[in-house]
């Protein structure tokens, strides 16, 4: 393993979008002792993503751009597939739709070198709209990765929530390798073709936190989010809701099986799936007769509507896993990487 940034980007029919992604890269003020490279996942793209890589990366640039193929869709596999292909010590996941500044790359470099037990690095995103936003858009901006993830930067390891999302987020070779050594396996498949779901980030977030490793977000590692027009419908929205709803059954698989704080205070029972499974009957229940009229006609602009898309999803998720559940919550509890002592052992495979 080399001493380097790969910045890796996972790809599905992402032929409109990534050349104005490898411009921005393309423009680094970067030392050239620095080296670095683009990897490419072309993921079950039929487009001709590779080909529109492969000319749009300057040969004038003294950087390798390698493109793979993961012919497994989802955004897990092509991550996976990126890291694999991936020759440098610090790996960077940015999505397609995502600009970064000329200074980003030495910033990251900067960052990581701050202590060798820093295992992630994120910074916030800032918007930038094919068409105006609705107004709804504000509200829920989260979802779609974009504003500041934490109010100011520093050490983000103990926050309460998701910690970094995907997109931007950078992460130690190191601390990658040590968990998958370790036996990870996503539950997630993350985003697959033109299903919204996701998770698949947060998870290996989980998974890092609880090895040890140390999470940093830093607002000088500003990234700009391109939001197409599809995105930004009404329908758009509620899908990205209730698949928003799916992910979070995982995650909170892996807050009750960590013993994360504040579910190391619940009892055996809260963690099992029956209790899951009444709970979102009753949320489901409960937001539908207080809010009928939005629930069944999903007012557009409605933030009873997308709550409602996101129960939903919660509990058709909870059907889909029961016959796993337990397994899947005893799979974390007892993987090898799920130990508190496990940062020092892992600087020691690296």
């Amino acid at each position: 393993m080399q001493n380097g940034v790969s910045i890796v980007i996972c790809c599905h029919n992402s032929a409109k979008r990534l050349p104005d992604t490898l411009k921005y890269l393309a423009c680094q003020n970067v030392d050239s002792s620095l080296p670095w490279e683009v990897v490419v996942v072309d993921n079950a793209s039929n487009d001709g993503t590779s080909n529109i890589a492969q000319r749009c990366w300057p040969e004038k640039i003294n950087v390798r751009l390698l493109v793979v193929h993961e012919p497994k869709a989802g955004l897990s596999q092509a991550r996976m597939r990126g890291l694999r292909s991936a020759r440098y010590d610090i790996v960077s996941y940015i999505d397609d739709d995502n600009w970064v500044s000329s200074d980003w790359l030495d910033t990251l470099v900067e960052v990581f070198s701050e202590d060798d037990k820093i295992g992630v690095v994120g910074g916030p995103s800032e918007a930038v709209f094919e068409t105006s936003p609705p107004p709804w858009f504000a509200e829920i901006q989260g979802y779609y990765a974009v504003g500041p993830q934490h109010e100011q930067s520093g050490d983000v390891t103990n926050a309460v929530g998701t910690i970094l999302w995907g997109a931007g987020m950078s992460i130690r070779r190191a601390a990658l390798n040590s968990l998958f050594d370790h036996g990870f396996e996503f539950l997630s498949t993350g985003r697959k073709g033109t299903q919204l779901l996701s998770g698949e980030d947060i998870e290996i977030g989980f998974a890092l936190r609880a090895m040890g490793w140390q999470f940093k977000y830093d607002e000088r590692l500003r990234i700009r989010h391109f939001m197409p027009a599809g995105r930004l419908t009404w329908s758009y929205a509620r899908r990205l809701m209730r698949g928003m709803g799916m992910t979070s059954v995982y995650l909170t698989m892996y807050d009750g099986a960590l013993r994360l704080p504040p579910f190391d205070k619940q009892p055996a029972y809260k963690r099992c799936w029956l209790f899951q499974f009444l709970k979102s009957v009753k949320n489901l229940t409960c937001h539908f007769l207080a809010h009928p009229i939005c629930c069944i006609t999903q007012t557009i602009g409605s933030k009873n509507a997308l709550d409602f898309q996101r129960y939903l999803g919660i509990l058709l998720q909870l059907l889909m896993v029961q016959s796993s559940y337990k397994s899947m919550i005893y799979n974390i509890e007892s993987a090898p990487w799920n130990a508190p002592h496990r940062c020092g052992d892992v600087q020691t495979h690296t």
